[in-house]
């Protein structure tokens, strides 16, 4: 028996390095043609997925661009399918990784208990919070880019009205939508915003519905903030805008992206009023979380051997960890002028963005529906 237990651990290490474990098929593995670090790099990702055009999928990036440039080896994601899931692939990857990289609320009870385990293994917590000696996270200040966004909607609103669409409300999301609040706000103090939290970072479906409901109440600009849930409303705003072209030759539906710059994902082709074939984005902007920047300053201190456990460290616009996309193709000269003036504010200091609900003035907490 003694003989057959490493013979299995090999076997599954093996499985996990070329197969990765319960990862989609499309996964790779990424290892840089130079010289090699010797570091192994394995990433487990939560319900929204590897490909979910959000902060999974930016983490999953970020890891394979580290690696490729600095010589070391990027394990195949793996997706976890539900929350049984994550203690197991932790645990696995852990075993064939030097460090593991995961993001979002999904690792919060299990990462603690698996990093006990396996002291030896260092690991990156993106978007949470915990602790341990072998642990260091990355959290951000996502009022700050979301007060840009709602700065931004509220400029570009014609009906007056702009939504919020947040998955589960965990801090980093609440922290987006009450910055969208100010930001909205500050614009336009009549603004109105309808406020809804789906439930969900991975229902499609329902993101596609309740932008619908959205819709159909006046809203003409919605900021999501729940992964694949938002895709849903970005599918719903491209099939508006199809019929916006045909009559009247403008878009009237528009969201803004999360996490990424989303531009891309809300292409779509139509025809004008003149029958004019067409290719635009729904994306108005992007509140853009720089995981990236995150992710690749801890791996830097993992090679240098600077690594802190039991470190958080904390990303704004300051830190270049936040920001919208440099260029935003659907925002006039006019209104990015102006949310470039207020992005200087923000990062001077002369704007401090709340972070609670509770922080926010009467002005500012007027003409919401929905609980914040």
């Amino acid at each position: 028996m003694k003989k057959i237990i490493p013979l299995l651990a090999a076997l599954l290490s093996a499985v996990l390095i070329f197969t990765g474990c319960s990862s989609k098929k499309e996964s790779t593995s990424t290892q840089s043609s130079g010289e090699k670090s010797g570091i192994k790099v394995g990433v487990v990702v939560g319900e929204g997925g590897a490909k979910d055009k959000s902060f999974n999928q930016a983490n999953v990036e970020a890891v394979q661009a580290w690696a490729k440039a600095n010589g070391a080896t990027a394990h195949n994601p793996v997706e976890s399918k539900s929350a049984a899931d994550i203690s197991t692939n932790l645990q696995n990857v852990s075993g064939v990784s030097d460090v593991v990289s995961v993001a979002g609320y999904d690792f919060e009870k299990e990462l603690p208990e698996v990093a006990k385990k396996n002291e030896k293994v260092k690991y990156i917590y993106v978007d949470m919070e915990a602790k341990g000696d072998n642990i260091m996270s990355a959290v951000f200040k996502e009022q700050e880019s979301g007060y840009l966004a709602g700065y931004a909607a509220a400029l570009q609103s014609k009906t007056g009205k702009v939504g919020f669409i947040g998955g589960l409300k965990i801090p980093p999301v609440a922290r987006f939508g009450v910055g969208f609040v100010q930001g909205a706000k500050k614009a336009n103090p009549d603004i109105e915003i309808i406020y809804n939290y789906s439930g969900t970072f991975a229902d499609v479906n329902k993101g596609k519905t309740i932008a619908a409901t959205m819709y159909d109440e006046g809203v003409d600009v919605i900021f999501t903030a729940a992964g694949n849930t938002g895709n849903g409303a970005i599918k719903e705003a491209q099939e508006r805008a199809v019929n916006d072209l045909k009559e009247s030759g403008e878009i009237k539906h528009w969201v803004v992206g999360v996490d990424k710059d989303q531009y891309e994902d809300g292409m779509f082709k139509g025809k004008d009023k003149d029958g004019k074939d067409v290719e635009k984005s729904v994306i108005l902007t992007s509140a853009m979380k720089k995981v990236d920047v995150a992710v690749t300053q801890i791996l830097n201190q993992i090679k240098d051997g600077t690594f802190k456990g039991n470190t958080t460290l904390t990303f704004g616009v300051k830190e270049k960890g936040l920001s919208l996309p440099d260029k935003n193709p659907n925002l006039s000269e006019e209104i990015t002028k102006k949310v470039a003036s207020i992005l200087e504010e923000i990062t001077s200091g002369k704007i401090v963005v709340q972070d609670d609900a509770s922080k926010l003035t009467d002005v500012e907490k007027t003409k919401i529906s929905g609980e914040l």
